[in-house]
């Protein structure tokens, strides 16, 4: 009986130290990852002191930031120069954060009299800053009560974006993005608000140097261009010249250069999101500065 007993009591020491390990184990390794909210107040903080090495292991090495004026800036400029890009995320306003599927998180604000996008993405190496955009806000607020303007002469041709691009998705990902894209343009081309609509997230916003537009005033703007210039009143936007996406998960970030004239130097620098929430793929963001 004493040996059973000191059997049965070691048995029960070792299943104890197991289940412990086991329970301990992830938790350890939760408590390790630090959130998004606690990457993005990190970067403040390092970029407040300077903090070159803490701001590069923030820093997605594909990282760019736009100023208002189209400007780019890579990590390794960034780097060179911390305190410009310090001094631009100073002053920071009407900051909104939205999750996208635990894999990017969409942040949208007000500093230095410009609005600005910043996506972050969830990468093995933890929460990284991916792109910083700076957006001019206009000199006067827009007449949002005003008709929305007729189509041009060029607007009645839409090849590119709403045909063709310049770009081949490389995986079944990137398919899906651009297939729900050209929907999108083609839905803005010939104005169909309800398709529109279908296809675009409800966290969908709308940001250029002209005005800064939630989804349910764009689908108003276009249902409004159908009932006054009927199924050929709309436009389909800028050409695309180049175009870059990048894939975290059920998220696809795109990145291009757009301009009237295909074969001239782009005149806007354009940033999209898109996201798969098991209903198909659609448009989270759709941020543009123009290059001066």
């Amino acid at each position: 009986m004493k040996r059973i007993f000191t059997r049965g009591f070691a048995a029960g020491l070792l299943f104890g130290a197991v289940l412990l390990a086991l329970l301990s184990f992830p938790l350890a390794a939760a408590d390790d990852a630090p959130t998004f909210r606690q990457a993005d107040n990190n970067l403040s903080e390092a970029l407040a002191n300077g903090d070159k090495k803490t701001v590069n292991a923030l820093l997605d090495e594909r990282f760019q930031w736009v100023e208002a004026n189209g400007r780019i800036h890579t990590k390794a400029q960034v780097l060179d120069d911390l305190a410009q890009f310090a001094a631009d995320n100073e002053g920071a306003l009407d900051v909104r954060t939205v999750d996208f599927l635990g894999q990017a998180e969409r942040v949208l604000g007000i500093h230095h009299n410009q609005r600005f996008a910043h996506l972050w993405v969830k990468n093995p190496a933890g929460w990284q800053a991916f792109v910083y955009l700076n957006i001019p806000i206009p000199a006067e607020r827009p007449d949002y009560a005003a008709p929305p303007s007729a189509p041009t002469e060029a607007d009645k041709v839409c090849d590119n974006p709403c045909k063709t691009l310049p770009y081949k998705p490389e995986n079944p990902v990137e398919e899906g993005a651009l297939a729900t894209w050209f929907r999108l343009k083609n839905d803005e081309w010939h104005p169909n608000a309800e398709d529109w609509a279908a296809h675009t997230d409800e966290n969908h916003e709308t940001i250029t140097p002209r005005s800064d537009t939630p989804k349910l005033q764009h689908v108003e703007e276009i249902a409004e261009q159908r009932k006054l210039y009927g199924e050929n009143g709309g436009s389909g936007g800028s050409a695309v010249q180049s175009m870059r996406m990048f894939e975290f998960g059920n998220v696809v970030i795109m990145q291009t250069f757009q301009g009237r004239n295909p074969n001239a130097k782009p005149t806007s620098w354009n940033l999209r999101v898109f996201l798969n929430r098991g209903d198909g793929w659609k448009i989270a963001l759709s941020a543009q500065t123009n290059i001066t």
